[in-house]
């Protein structure tokens, strides 16, 4: 009786276990994430993938390229909830007047990126009569070309130097290799491939002190309505990828090297660097980067000058998140 009973036990236990993790993943709320670029300050998302970090905060988190789509637009198809990408969209959707766009964290306002030219042009005086490869058209890298070339170079951009949208990021790298443009502006790992390849960094923007909402997180105004506990979770997990990203090289170099096709240790390593002084521990969305941005796209919008910041930002997530003293107890471990 004793060992029919044991038998017993033993076999209610082991049958009960598959029941408890099924309950267990049950719990976890499937996440997409679109991510708009392959610079290394969206590592913290990968990271954030790779190590399962959304776990802890019952999240089943995944994470999807929106390709030559803008991002925002799949916030506005429902597809996703939740995009990282520059702030441009969202700003100059505002702008136009669809307001339902709106920024809960930004990672970095440093914008890492370098105007890269050939050998032989010396000067911003040598751009005069050339061609800028400037990525996709209206986004983050055409919009930064344009007030460089007016606020610090003082040349008008389509008069005095043409600018090409190349599309991805790679592709303004390859259309400098191929002669067809003499420049190109590239953010990380691209620039540094072109610095190997020879080419000239004519300019660094950061170094130019050029500040703007670069890498962050944009949802819908409806989306903080209804589902603030999604949006809360979510920052914990991206802040979570940010503090991996500053103390576990190797799981940073790892998400690099499935996400960075091409770049070699070398190009890895200085991306790891430049990008892990750039990010924010705690990436509240700010009201200054958002009006310098205006700022910026008002030579192109000049409605710019009349939109309004505060519906722009909703800082109170990363508020919440860093009065909790969830940060500090992050960086104690």
């Amino acid at each position: 009786m004793p060992l029919r009973k044991t038998l017993i036990e033993l076999f209610l236990c082991f049958s009960f276990l598959p029941v408890a993790s099924g309950f267990a993943a049950a719990r976890l709320e499937p996440l997409t994430v679109a991510y708009s670029n392959f610079t290394g300050t969206y590592a913290p998302l990968w990271v954030a993938v790779d190590e399962n970090l959304g776990a802890k905060y019952g999240l089943d988190l995944k994470a999807i390229y929106a390709g030559r789509i803008r991002p925002q637009q799949l916030l506005a198809t429902g597809e996703v909830p939740i995009v990282l990408a520059t702030a441009t969209g969202t700003i100059t959707s505002h702008i136009l007047g669809v307001k339902d766009h709106v920024l809960v964290a930004t990672i970095t306002n440093k914008v890492g990126t370098s105007l890269f030219v050939k050998p032989e042009i010396k000067s911003v005086e040598d751009l005069k009569g050339k061609t800028i490869a400037t990525g996709r058209p209206a986004a983050f890298l055409d919009a930064m070309v344009r007030y460089v070339l007016r606020s610090k170079f003082n040349l008008v951009p389509d008069r005095d130097v043409k600018l090409l949208p190349t599309g991805e990021p790679a592709l303004g790298l390859q259309a400098l290799e191929r002669g067809i443009v003499e420049a190109a502006a590239m953010s990380s790992p691209h620039m540094f491939i072109a610095r190997k390849a020879g080419f000239r960094e004519l300019a660094s923007f950061d170094k130019l002190g050029v500040e703007y909402p670069y890498t962050s997180v944009v949802v819908l105004r409806q989306t903080v309505t209804k589902s603030p506990d999604l949006i809360e979770r979510f920052l914990k997990t991206i802040v979570e990828g940010i503090h991996v990203f500053k103390t576990n090289k190797v799981k940073t170099l790892a998400a690099f090297k499935r996400h960075m096709k091409g770049a070699d240790d070398e190009i890895l390593e200085e991306t790891y660097q430049h990008t892990r002084a750039t990010l924010e521990d705690a990436p509240h969305p700010t009201i200054q980067s958002v009006r310098t941005a205006l700022e910026m796209l008002a030579a192109q919008y000049p409605q710019a000058k009349q939109t309004e910041v505060g519906p722009i930002v909703e800082p109170m997530f990363m508020k919440k998140i860093e009065d909790s003293g969830f940060i500090r107890a992050l960086q104690k471990k």
